[in-house]
């Protein structure tokens, strides 16, 4: 797609289009959106304001984050100095017609639903319980190596990945 496109097609999305190619601004289901475009960096971004955070408390930040990872799914939340945005940003080339009015709604959906279900569309990926999620580190393996348990030193599949990585555990090859 390109601005000039996106330009022809955003009246049938928005009511109140004002603007200008590269920057609009409309209303859709009673929430105020902001269409803004650039064909030279190939990017598009529909978003929505939220209101104004005086001070971000963590509590509030964790769900934010939380629901970025899953219940806003194209749309996210954004802050703009202490704004906080519903924002879709998509590459405009691939942008196809058909997903124009999904990205609107998931925006004003994402907007209207701050503060209950923090969530742009029904769909709630499922998250894993924190206790079941266990990132290791380098680090990790080698005090694991120097409490004496050998855990994987002694393996051949071990041997094997270091000798044709020609590293051995803990460098800083990648696997």
């Amino acid at each position: 797609m390109t601005t000039q496109a996106m330009g022809k097609l955003l009246d049938s999305y928005l009511t109140d289009l004002e603007g200008q190619p590269g920057f609009w601004r409309g209303v859709r289901n009673e929430v105020p959106v902001f269409v803004f475009s650039d064909d030279e960096h190939d990017r598009m971004r529909i978003m929505s304001p939220i209101g104004v955070v005086e001070e971000l408390e963590p509590d509030l930040l964790h769900v934010l984050l939380q629901a970025n990872y899953d219940r806003a799914l194209d749309a996210r939340y954004a802050m703009r100095n202490n704004e906080l945005w519903s924002v879709v940003v998509h590459p405009l080339a691939t942008l196809a017609t058909d997903d124009l009015p999904a990205m609107f709604d998931q925006v004003t959906t994402l907007v209207k639903n701050t503060g209950s279900t923090f969530a742009s569309t029904e769909l709630v990926f499922r998250s894993f319980p924190a206790d079941q999620i266990v990132i290791e580190t380098e680090d990790d393996e080698d005090d694991e190596d120097e409490d004496g348990d050998g855990a994987g030193d002694d393996s051949p599949e071990d041997d094997d990945l270091d000798e044709d990585e020609g590293q051995g555990k803990g460098g800083s090859g990648s696997r």
